[in-house]
């Protein structure tokens, strides 16, 4: 009950956007510019908020972060290889479909639910381990659709987000204070970051074009929600022996469903443009079914 009524608010709030971009009360162009707004300025504050002030002497180790992205990245080399061999499809069209099966929505999804189940202060490391898995994944998947450069790279580091988590993390380990006068206005912003971020993506599922192989799309659905975190619970609790709390928060950071971004780069690139778009939103419906299973299972 606990973990339905974590998820269930977050849910509710993903559909009310989608019902008003359904009904024509909201305009891509307005969706789109609610969207700006959020993951270049209230979500990158709200992390750096969130990190700056994350109890970073409470267990966080290095096993952590091995079970979250050798989880990934076994995942995502599964999948391309099935893909390139079996199917035999292209290194851009494998590599795409691993992104998508791979890169998770965890600022928006994951987060909120675990501080919903642990509370913001617990909840807190979870920024510090996603720090860089936009960038590795973007990084990887750029390297087999073409050749990867300098400028690749630092543009991957530029996000806003990893540089939020960055700075956030800094100011933490620095012992840096935030003044009463900043942290205040941050706070305010903060608070409307997620709610607005989820009401945006509801929306932004509306103006998806749900087309190309729907059945693939849903085997890559299902590879994201449940083998993805399966596959890091396995070493989580078998290899890198973490407690049951380090469990929980690095399966669901990788059991939310597929980050828009990664119809992005299927559009920026003119791969897969379909099964990305499908699968974001086969996965966005289907996690609250899959990640209430898996709170419900670890927490």
């Amino acid at each position: 009950m606990i973990t339905l009524s974590v998820i269930l608010p977050l849910a509710i709030i993903c559909f009310l956007g989608f019902l008003l971009a359904k009904v024509n009360w909201l305009k891509q162009a307005q969706v789109q510019a609610l969207s700006s707004v959020c993951f270049s300025l209230l979500i990158p504050l709200f992390l750096f908020k969130s990190t700056s002030q994350t109890n970073l002497s409470s267990g966080l180790s290095w096993t952590w972060f091995a079970a979250l992205y050798l989880g990934m990245l076994v995942v995502f080399f599964a999948q391309f290889h099935f893909m390139t061999k079996v199917l035999k499809r292209s290194n851009a069209n494998a590599s795409v479909s691993s992104l998508a099966a791979t890169y998770s929505n965890t600022v928006l999804i994951s987060i909120p639910v675990l501080i919903g189940l642990l509370g913001a202060e617990t909840a807190g490391q979870g920024f510090v381990l996603i720090a860089f898995h936009s960038a590795m994944l973007f990084i990887i998947t750029e390297l087999y659709i073409s050749s990867i450069t300098i400028k690749n790279v630092v543009n991957s580091l530029k996000n806003p987000l990893v540089m939020s988590i960055t700075a956030g993390l800094l100011c933490n380990v620095l012992g840096v204070t935030i003044p009463t006068v900043i942290l205040e206005p941050l706070d305010m912003l903060s608070t409307s970051a997620i709610p607005l971020a989820l009401f945006s993506l509801g929306a932004s599922i509306k103006f998806l074009p749900i087309k190309g192989n729907r059945s693939e799309a849903l085997l890559l659905s299902c590879v994201k929600l449940i083998v993805l975190p399966g596959t890091v619970y396995l070493l989580a609790t078998f290899v890198f022996l973490l407690n049951a709390e380090a469990t929980l928060i690095v399966v669901l950071l990788t059991a939310s469903p597929t980050g828009v971004n990664a119809f992005i780069i299927s559009t920026k690139h003119k791969v897969q443009e379909g099964i990305s778009a499908t699968t974001v939103v086969f996965s966005t419906i289907l996690s609250v079914l899959t990640i209430t299973l898996w709170s419900y299972l670890l927490y």
